[in-house]
């Protein structure tokens, strides 16, 4: 069954996107159980850091596109889709200013909003055969999530274009060479790196949280925030799924 799970190791808490016939997509209730993580690990002062991962060697290939199409009706947005997308970008904000650290491990592929998902993060280890893909336009979607924002911090404004206007794809060794990654390994090693860096920090977890809070203040950077870059996309892409499924059942 689809889920988001939360375990904790000693002080570093493993969250595990779990969809493994899909690769991992994420469907409507997966995102309301990422809430919940969430708010667990917000309430949870034994975690002192954070490692989120796909199940099966995959990171997450994006949106379940089925799940989301039921959510609309003879191809016209509903109230509905509309809440799923805002509930769903919402948590991976949620997740991206939890007060602990916060890693992605990085494996197979990370595609649309899973790339998003991993952008999230505070830093991320990947594989250096990984795909990272953007991969909006290709599906006839307008991006989400904050990308260009997410991208433009870590990267800049011409890698941001590279991949979410003209759809790029890039490998692991790619990402870090432009700074989407603190590391590349092989694929076996992507965890294990994952978590000798969460042990760094996690290990004084008031400490973890304190210099988070640090990392957040002087790292945000003279850019629009994320929350206003949800606002810019948030109408247009709705816009542009309405007119991929028309297009669809045409």
């Amino acid at each position: 069954m689809p889920s988001v799970n939360l375990e904790r190791d000693g002080a570093v808490g493993w969250v595990t996107v779990s969809n493994p016939t899909i690769k991992n997509a994420l469907n409507n209730d997966m995102g309301r159980q990422f809430a919940t993580v969430c708010a667990k690990i917000e309430q949870d002062e034994r975690i002192g850091c954070v490692v989120i991962r796909g199940e099966g060697g995959t990171f997450c290939s994006g949106a379940d596109t089925d799940s989301w199409a039921e959510a609309y009706s003879d191809g016209v947005m509903t109230d509905e889709a509309y809440e799923a997308s805002d509930s769903m970008y919402g948590t991976f904000v949620r997740f991206g200013q939890l007060p602990v650290p916060t890693i992605a491990a990085v494996r197979g592929a990370a595609v649309g909003a899973g790339f998003n998902l991993a952008l999230a993060a505070d830093t991320r280890v990947v594989a250096r055969d990984a795909r990272l893909i953007a991969g909006f336009t290709a599906a006839g979607i307008h991006p989400g999530g904050g990308f260009f924002t997410l991208a433009r911090r870590l990267a800049g404004r011409e890698m941001a274009g590279a991949l979410g206007l003209f759809g790029q794809e890039i490998s692991g060794e790619r990402a870090y060479e432009v700074g989407f990654a603190a590391t590349c390994v092989e694929d076996d090693r992507v965890e294990q790196t994952a978590a000798e860096m969460a042990m760094n920090v996690a290990g004084d977890p008031l400490l973890a949280r304190r210099v988070k809070r640090s990392f957040q203040i002087e790292t945000a950077g003279p850019f629009l925030t994320w929350d206003g870059a949800l606002e810019v996309e948030r109408g247009v892409q709705m816009w542009s799924q309405e007119r991929r499924l028309s297009r669809a059942a045409q």
